[in-house]
C-alpha cells in the first residue's frame, strides 16, 4: 500500500502542474514562443507538447488511481461487522509486494437478518496463502444499504481440519458416486465415521 501512494501523489501533482501550464499558454497570448504569440506557434505545431504532456499525465494519474482503488477500496462508512465463512477461494492474478490478492466467496452471517453470500477481494500474506481455503472463518464489514459491498476485516487463518467427519463423509460420497467403492464398503465406512462422532 505504501509503495503506490508516492507514485499516485507525484502523478497527481505533475498532472496539476501540467494543467496549469497548459491553461496559462492557452489563455495567454501575451507569452511569446520564439518570437511568436501562442496562436501563431500553435498554428505551426510547436505547442503540441504543451498539450500532449498534461493529457498524458492526467491519463497516467487516472490509471494509477483506479489501480490503487481496485486493490485498496475506500473504507465502508457506517458498515456492519459480521462473521462469515469462506465458501470458495480464487486467485485474481494480482499481487502487491509479492502478496497475492484473492477473491473469496463468503457466506455472511449477520446478527440481525438472514445469511447471504457475497464475493470480496483481499490481499493475503504470501506466507499464509496456503491457509486461505474454503471453511475458514472471517470477520467482514458490509454496507447495510448494499450488502454485496463488503470488505474483509480479519481472516482466521488456522488450518482446516482435513480429517473432520464432514470432510471424510464428503470424500466417501465422492468415492461411492464415482463407483470406486461398493455399496457395502460405503455403508461400513459411513457407519464407522458416524460412530466416531
Amino acid at each position: 500500500m505504501k509503495s503506490l501512494r508516492p507514485v499516485i501523489i507525484i502523478s497527481g501533482i505533475l498532472s496539476l502542474i501540467g494543467i496549469a501550464v497548459a491553461a496559462f499558454f492557452i489563455f495567454s497570448d501575451k507569452l511569446r514562443i520564439d518570437g511568436e504569440t501562442f496562436s501563431e506557434a500553435s498554428e505551426s505545431g510547436e505547442t503540441v507538447a504543451l498539450i500532449v504532456v498534461p493529457i498524458a499525465l492526467i491519463v497516467t494519474a487516472v490509471i494509477l488511481f483506479s489501480a490503487f482503488r481496485s486493490v485498496w477500496p475506500a473504507k465502508i462508512k457506517n458498515g456492519v461487522t459480521a462473521s462469515a465463512r469462506v465458501l470458495q477461494v480464487r486467485d485474481t492474478g494480482v499481487s502487491v509486494n509479492d502478496n497475492p490478492q484473492v477473491a473469496l466467496l463468503v457466506e455472511v452471517m449477520p446478527r440481525d437478518g438472514s445469511p447471504f453470500q457475497a464475493e470480496v477481494k483481499t490481499l493475503v500474506s504470501r506466507l499464509n496463502a496456503a491457509l486461505v481455503q474454503p471453511g475458514i472463518e472471517a470477520v467482514v464489514v458490509y454496507d447495510p444499504q448494499k450488502p454485496t459491498r463488503i470488505q474483509v476485516s480479519n481472516l482466521e487463518l488456522k488450518p482446516v481440519e482435513l480429517n473432520s467427519a464432514e470432510s471424510r463423509l464428503k470424500e466417501l460420497n465422492r468415492l461411492y458416486d464415482g463407483g470406486l467403492i461398493s455399496g457395502e464398503e460405503f455403508r461400513a465406512k459411513r457407519e464407522e465415521i458416524i460412530k466416531g462422532l
